[in-house]
């Protein structure tokens, strides 16, 4: 492979093959992460199916249970939607990384650097929403007690 100018950096044969392994297992962590997500989502439709254990003949207890499936039917298919949207731009930079290499394209390049962005991005934000809930739910359990 010939070098390549991108914004005064040159692309030579060895970070082309690092930026192709790291493509690779992109490719590779978008596809565990769709089928993750489509399990996660699997589990939340078989997460209304299992049947209720009697306990007593407490109507209460009936609708507690059945409003506890439905919480976890919500949060597994949540979680399974947020998995396969990340596993999109893991993806998405995989496929077009290799096309930029494979073509020297170096807008393709930048186009798959901005795919690996936005696959950062994403995550960033849901571990800090998903660190502000767990703060919120220390706070609010410490509260409580």
């Amino acid at each position: 492979m010939q070098n390549t100018s991108l914004f005064q950096l040159n692309v030579d044969a060895n970070v082309a093959m690092t930026l192709k392994s790291a493509a690779s297992w992109a490719r590779a962590l978008g596809v565990l992460g769709i089928i993750f997500g489509v399990l996660f989502i699997a589990m939340g439709f078989l997460t209304m199916s299992v049947p209720t254990t009697e306990f007593g003949d407490y109507e209460s207890y009936e609708e507690t249970n059945k409003m506890a499936r439905s919480i976890g039917m919500i949060m597994f298919i949540g979680v399974g939607i947020l998995y396969i949207l990340g596993s999109v731009f893991a993806l998405t930079f995989g496929g077009k990384a290799t096309n930029a290499l494979r073509s020297n394209n170096s807008e393709a390049l930048r186009s798959s650097f901005a795919s690996l962005r936005n696959y950062f991005a994403y995550w960033a934000v849901l571990m800090i929403l998903g660190l502000l809930l767990m703060v919120i739910s220390i706070a609010g359990t410490a509260i409580a007690t």
